[in-house]
């Protein structure tokens, strides 16, 4: 089993941000992953950012 963490951040709006997230999620389901957890909070420059934990059987 292998896991990713994937981080997105948005300058612009939350918005954008989750509609960046949803096509990511979308993406990585087609692609075999499996969505272990999506936790949103801020980086270090106070931006909104997505962490994105995803988990693959190989």
């Amino acid at each position: 089993m292998k896991y990713t963490i994937l981080t997105e951040s948005s300058m612009w709006s939350t918005d954008t941000l989750k509609q960046k997230v949803e096509r990511i999620l979308n993406e990585k389901t087609r692609d075999g992953y499996e969505i272990v957890s999506v936790a949103f909070g801020v980086n270090m420059w106070w931006l909104p950012t997505a962490f994105i934990t995803l988990r693959k059987n190989y």
